[in-house]
């Protein structure tokens, strides 16, 4: 078996891919063909074109060169996600947020548990994977079942876990205790496991009381952790924030400390200019979901004056119960359409910024040394197929790019590798049995919904 493979331990791996493209970047100095990538262990050693590559890394054996064709590029990062929602795929379709999260989500999610919330990530991490996703940041509940998900599935993880008030379930259900737990959790996972990252997920600043927001941000500063926060989603939030405090959210968050931590912003929707100087000038980054967004009705990010401001756009599919798929690659091709869109403009996000979002930009967003192809980054990379009429013609880089943004899509991902570890192969996710989480969810789902139905 290739070292690269399915299954392999890739501590000790050393292998060269050669395709007939490679992607490294969306610059068009960065795209060689034919190209060259050698991994040693979880990073790349080396990339560029063939015709000057040096001699095989760690002096590799031929049965370890690999001639892939087709086409390779970074991973794609999932900046804001809740994968275990697999389980409630397409409740509620119809409602607004506010009606769909309390008729049609938080009733079933009151009876999810731990083996529900590790069979429903574990049949998204396989959809991810094989959608091209090599990194994805989640927010939920009963996280250790997260964690335990996405290191069976070999995906690339920063687990955020929720901190909430539950209305009505006592000390269980405060937001202290979802603290605790996440801390606890941090503790556990964050030094100990190559893929998997935690940080804190606050829910958001029209859930949470000031002084949950405030000892948050004291904590993450303490140990440099992400905070995960969905911000300026609904105009029905923002007018509730408002009401309350005088202010919008991202003032609210600026107030208790939270914007002096690395700051991942899901959403920002209804974000005024002031709003986003704010967030540029603290360093934050928004993960625009225009799929969610769209279906709910919540409204379209000014994707085009975040650029234009400074603010970093990173692209998340948000919940499979609200996209209702996990095809990062249909965000990368929505998000720059509806801001050509509305701003009349079709400078308004560039093919490069498309791509970036999907890329670069979500692993800078999260710290995760990803999203370009070059030495010394994480071995997170996509084999994509070019034997297909949206790649033809092909007359320079620059169409080649476009081609990748606007034409192709997740259906032309056959391999995958996340830290120089194949998990995808011929299509094929080889380190999840499709079917097998396929019936458990299906059985599931059906429980946990005939559960809601009794009880409401």
């Amino acid at each position: 078996m290739n070292v690269a493979d399915e299954g392999a331990d890739t501590k000790d791996a050393r292998f060269r891919l050669i395709a007939d493209v490679v992607v490294s970047g969306p610059e068009a100095e960065s795209i060689f063909r034919p190209g060259v990538v050698d991994v040693t262990g979880s990073e790349i050693a080396y990339v560029g074109p063939l015709d000057t590559a040096p001699d095989p890394v760690g002096g590799v054996e031929r049965a370890n060169v690999e001639v892939v064709g087709g086409l390779l590029m970074p991973g794609l990062v999932n900046a804001h996600g809740h994968t275990p929602m697999t389980l409630l795929r397409s409740a509620g379709d119809g409602l607004p947020l506010g009606r769909w999260l309390k008729e049609a989500i938080w009733p079933r999610e009151a009876h999810l548990s731990d083996e529900d919330v590790y069979w429903g990530m574990l049949l998204g991490c396989e959809e991810l994977l094989c959608n091209g996703v090599t990194t994805t940041t989640e927010m939920y509940v009963r996280d250790r079942s997260v964690v335990a998900a996405a290191l069976d599935s070999g995906i690339r993880a920063v687990v955020t876990p929720g901190i909430l008030d539950v209305e009505g379930a006592g000390p269980a259900g405060s937001w202290r205790s979802f603290f605790n737990a996440a801390v606890d959790l941090y503790d556990e996972f964050n030094a100990t496991s190559e893929r998997i990252t935690v940080g804190f997920g606050p829910h958001s600043a029209y859930v949470l009381p000031e002084d949950a927001l405030v000892e948050v941000a004291r904590v993450a500063s303490d140990v440099a952790a992400l905070v995960h926060i969905h911000l300026s989603e609904t105009k029905a939030e923002d007018l509730v924030v408002r009401e309350r405090h005088g202010y919008g959210a991202p003032e609210v968050l600026a107030r208790t400390g939270i914007l002096d931590n690395r700051v991942l912003a899901a959403h920002g929707v209804w974000l005024s200019d002031v709003e986003m100087d704010l967030l540029a000038a603290h360093g934050a980054a928004v993960a625009h979901c225009p799929q969610s967004n769209g279906k709910l009705g919540s409204g379209i990010a000014r994707v085009k004056e975040m650029l234009s401001k400074g603010v970093r756009v990173a692209l998340g599919t948000d919940g499979p119960a609200s996209n209702d798929d996990l095809d990062l690659w249909e965000e990368m091709r929505l998000a720059p359409l509806l801001a050509r869109a509305i701003a009349g403009d079709a400078t308004a996000v560039t093919t490069a910024e498309a791509f970036k979002m999907a890329t670069s930009s979500g692993a800078e967003s999260l710290g995760i040394d990803s999203g370009v192809l070059e030495a010394g980054k994480l071995a997170d990379l996509i084999r994509v197929d070019l034997d297909h009429g949206c790649f033809t013609p092909a007359l320079d880089s620059t169409e080649l790019l476009s081609h990748l943004v606007w034409a192709a899509s997740s259906r032309l991902v056959t391999d995958v590798w996340v830290g120089g570890r194949r998990v995808v192969k011929d299509h094929r996710c080889v380190t999840v049995d499709a079917d097998e989480a396929r019936r458990e969810v299906s059985a599931r789902a059906r429980r946990i919904f005939e559960q809601a139905s009794r009880s409401s």
